[in-house]
């Protein structure tokens, strides 16, 4: 457990330092410095985060609208 624990958190470690020199720093470098070639194009910094937020808000809501339905059908049962 703490090595696959260990592994998560330097991951999200590298991945947190890539994004935030992908957002916050890679604008500011010329176009054909050849640092430029390791990043995607900047828009898409903004992009993959807004989709995965919608992706996910979508699931979470998804799930609770499908347990309070459940929870509803099964108050309804029981009183009858």
């Amino acid at each position: 457990d703490k090595a696959v624990g260990a592994v998560a958190f330097f991951s999200a470690i590298a991945i947190f330092i890539y994004y935030t020199l992908w957002s916050l720093v890679m604008p500011f470098v010329d176009e054909d410095h050849p640092l430029q070639n390791y990043f995607p194009p900047w828009e898409y910094a903004i992009r993959i985060p807004l989709v995965l937020l919608i992706v996910g808000l979508t699931v979470i809501f998804t799930f609770l609208g499908l347990a309070m339905a459940k929870s509803k059908n099964a108050q309804t049962k029981k009183a009858k």
